[in-house]
């Protein structure tokens, strides 16, 4: 009996050994992969990972603050933006139970003169399946209440409401409004009293903007190795309940245990929170929802708009917990949060071996490569020493090369190939995805001008005013005696929106996707240099004034 009872014993310190050494391991492996992605400028902020009750992995990745080299950490409170959607949903859950209102409550029961409020319910609101078109693309539009009711009213609708599906953060802004009719206070007001206060999340807020707390990270609209350029943000009555809440990932985790323990919203309600719409599988009342590959129901929300990105997902019955925030606008959390869920799972992955190329080798592949099926166009540059890739405006993404002319895509599972020509110009990028591969040929690069105060206009339909690249100063585009009217210009790569330069700050230096530049009538010199790609810039000369 006594050797039994030790054979026992040993047996279970051996299982508990290898539990603790499995878990361990998994660790490991989620934090290398995410130490990778903050190396190629994909991630940088705070991640929690936690499993059956325990937290895996709480720790910050990058900088909170670039310039002062403040380290992100636990505590770092960053946007969440679009995750506002789900303690929306919940706020109106919380009132269903407390009987005052209901999934079937019509618009028109607080908007009487909203047209067709009678056939738009809050359950439409919730699953986006209102056809409400929520577009306020007007210089003079207001971030209030009224202005949102009437211009969405008047507004020609996307569809009859509950036959179809479009994403609109204006139903969220209603409900928001509708929360404050009900409770006689305001949406903030409302979600501190019945969430944020009963779940402890005393670091969550919503004016993150004007927010004092040393713990508030940076935001960041470039953060590449080249250029760290701050975002602007967004005063909190403009998302409003459908973007403006701040919080940390401690508070996140709150918020999960407050979920899943069914205090916050019962069972019945979270069976119905976290069921499809009847027009979209993928989204349910206020949670995007997807089957991993274990077939658990991943029920989640990313959020993401100036200076961040961010991701919060659940696998109640794995009890399972990702979160990831990110503090500037380069990052997949969803494709990040989706890894970590792989690697919880046990699935492996191949290691990465990098071979180290040199930027003279780099050099050889860059350019703008013309895909025709599906059509689309890919530029490649140098970037920190690896080469980038931009596809359908998407921002530079780095690439790991594998071999001499081999490079891998790791978000996108992606390999690509370059081929050179008889002449040793590497002439062909061949992208391969799993059994699918689509074919680029490289395509000579033209600078273009665009915009109001040029002859064409906004026409994508007419060639761009095509600049000169300077023979001996590679890199530098010339274009000369050109009569401009007042209005807006901007220059873009081959009449192609996927790279084009506006000047953001009024300040000579060129920015990706920038704001229109403004100029007067007259007749110039236009220079676009783009000789050093971290410093890229452009100057106007006015040699005479409008005819």
């Amino acid at each position: 009996m006594k050797f039994l009872l030790l054979m026992l014993l040993a047996s279970g310190l051996a299982l508990y050994s290898y539990a603790q050494k499995n878990e361990a391991s998994t660790i490991q492996d989620i934090d290398s992969f995410l130490t990778r992605q903050e190396g190629l400028n994909k991630f940088n902020g705070t991640v929690l990972v936690a499993q059956t009750g325990q937290i895996l992995l709480k720790k910050g990745y990058g900088y909170a603050d670039f310039e002062s080299k403040k380290p992100n950490d636990s505590s770092g409170i960053f946007q969440i933006y679009s995750i506002t959607k789900t303690f929306t949903s919940s706020m109106i859950f919380i009132l269903i139970e407390q009987g005052k209102l209901s999934l079937d409550d019509r618009l028109s029961k607080f908007y009487p003169d909203f047209p067709n409020g009678d056939n738009i319910t809050l359950e439409h609101l919730l699953t986006h399946t209102s056809g409400i078109n929520d577009n306020t693309d007007d210089p003079n539009a207001r971030e209030t209440e009224a202005y949102r009711v009437e211009r969405f009213g008047k507004n020609t609708v996307n569809f009859a409401p509950g036959e179809g599906w479009s994403y609109c953060n204006g139903g969220y802004q209603l409900l928001g409004y509708i929360i404050a009719k009900v409770t006689g206070m305001s949406y903030e007001e409302a979600v501190r009293k019945h969430i944020f206060s009963p779940l402890g999340m005393s670091a969550s807020g919503f004016d993150f903007k004007n927010l004092p707390s040393p713990e508030k990270v940076t935001a960041y609209h470039i953060f590449i190795e080249e250029i760290k350029e701050k975002a602007s943000l967004y005063d909190s009555t403009g998302p409003y309940a459908a973007g403006s809440i701040y919080s940390t990932v401690g508070d996140l985790y709150k918020y999960y245990r407050g979920i899943t323990s069914s205090n916050l919203i019962s069972d019945a309600s979270q069976d119905i929170a976290f069921s499809p719409s009847k027009t979209n599988k993928g989204y349910g009342y206020g949670w995007q929802l997807k089957q991993d590959s274990l077939k658990s129901k991943v029920i989640s929300h990313s959020g993401g708009a100036a200076g961040f990105r961010s991701n919060f997902a659940m696998i109640p019955e794995d009890d399972i917990c990702v979160i990831v925030l990110n503090n500037h606008e380069n990052a997949n959390t969803e494709f990040l949060t989706g890894r970590i869920i792989d690697i919880l799972s046990g699935k492996g992955f191949e290691p990465i071996r990098e071979v180290k190329l040199k930027d003279t080798d780099l050099k050889k592949f860059v350019g703008v490569f013309s895909v025709q099926e599906p059509p689309r166009m890919i530029h490649t540059s140098v970037s920190a020493g690896r080469l980038a890739v931009e596809v359908s405006g998407q921002g530079k993404q780095p690439v790991i090369a594998t071999g001499e002319t081999v490079f891998f895509h790791e978000e996108a599972d992606a390999i690509l190939e370059f081929a050179s020509d008889e002449n040793g110009v590497f002439s062909e990028i061949t992208i391969s995805l799993g059994s699918r591969k689509m074919v680029g040929k490289r395509i000579a690069t033209s600078w273009g001008l665009v915009g109001s105060a040029t002859p064409k206009g906004w026409d994508d339909s007419l060639p761009d005013l095509k600049f000169t690249e300077e023979s001996v100063r590679k890199g530098l585009w010339v274009l000369k005696d050109i009569a401009l009217e007042k209005g807006e210009i901007k220059f873009r790569l081959n009449n192609d929106w996927n790279v084009n330069y506006g000047d953001t700050k009024g300040d000579g230096l060129l920015d990706m996707h920038g704001e229109n530049i403004k100029i007067e009538a007259g007749v110039y010199d236009l220079i676009l240099d783009l000789t050093d790609e971290s410093n890229p810039h452009y100057s106007l000369l006015r040699k005479s004034a409008a005819q």
